[in-house]
């Protein structure tokens, strides 16, 4: 499978860099299963992978980075998880469609379009977090979770809403240097004092995909939610590691959603 494969990828520059970049860590693919997954042995361990997501990224920017962040990713499986007390701080979320397919992963529903996954971030490197590592760190789910809130909390000092007039109405934007944390910053339980002096509280939000989040207060939401369709199932249907389509509303009461694009 895997050299027929071969010989129908000589334009796939995704693939081709992908693989060049993964030897050069020492690593193969074993096998491309009939649905395009890429099937690759770590330590007695089969990492099944998809490409779809860089190939995207990756025709929108033309930006090496996307594949060489996912071949480091997959070199972090071979090295064994570190005691929690030394990794704690380095806990977050991201969010995936409902049909990905979590197996032994954590994760938690959000709303009925996609879920949170809880997930290990070293030098840049990210795993997800599974029902075996909690076994190893002696850990509870909410123990699991009020790390990641408290992460949340302390990485939003950082954080900067940037706001847009556009007619008068106020679009906000999250502007921090790790891109694929914008959605995650949401979710901290800070936002609401990061917001309330200028887009207000409760507020709307959209995240088609992980780096991508426009935010927009009560007022306004009649305005926006009429303009943004188009911008939001762009994003979603072009980018890689799309989210949803969901308009968000974040109230003392949580997270639902409003309607979707």
């Amino acid at each position: 499978m895997l050299d027929s494969f071969k010989s129908n990828s000589k334009e796939d520059v995704v693939f081709n860099k992908f693989k060049i970049q993964l030897e050069n860590k020492g690593l193969t693919i074993d096998s491309i299963d009939k649905d395009g997954f890429i099937l690759i042995n770590v330590e007695e361990s089969e990492l099944k992978v998809s490409l779809d997501n860089i190939r995207r990224n990756y025709e929108r920017d033309n930006d090496d980075s996307y594949i060489t962040d996912l071949v480091n990713t997959i070199v972090s499986h071979s090295s064994k998880k570190e005691d929690w007390e030394n990794i704690k701080d380095k806990i977050y979320v991201q969010f995936f469609p409902n049909d990905f397919e979590f197996e032994n992963l954590i994760y938690e529903k959000v709303t009925n379009e996609f879920s949170k996954v809880f997930m290990l971030n070293t030098n840049n490197n990210f795993s997800f977090i599974s029902d075996d590592d909690l076994i190893d760190w002696n850990l509870d789910l909410e123990e699991l979770k009020n790390q990641v809130d408290l992460n949340l909390d302390t990485f939003l000092d950082k954080v900067q809403i940037e706001i847009e007039d556009v007619d008068n109405h106020k679009l906000g934007m999250i502007h921090i240097e790790e891109v694929w944390l914008k959605s995650a910053c949401l979710f901290s339980s800070k936002i609401k004092d990061l917001v309330k002096n200028n887009i207000g509280f409760p507020f709307y939000a959209v995240i088609p995909v992980r780096d991508f989040c426009y935010i927009f207060g009560e007022q306004d939401f009649g305005y926006f939610s009429e303009r943004l369709g188009s911008v939001v199932v762009e994003e979603y249907e072009k980018s890689g590691y799309p989210i949803t389509t969901e308009i968000l509303k974040f109230s003392e009461t949580g997270v639902e959603a409003m309607g979707k694009y």
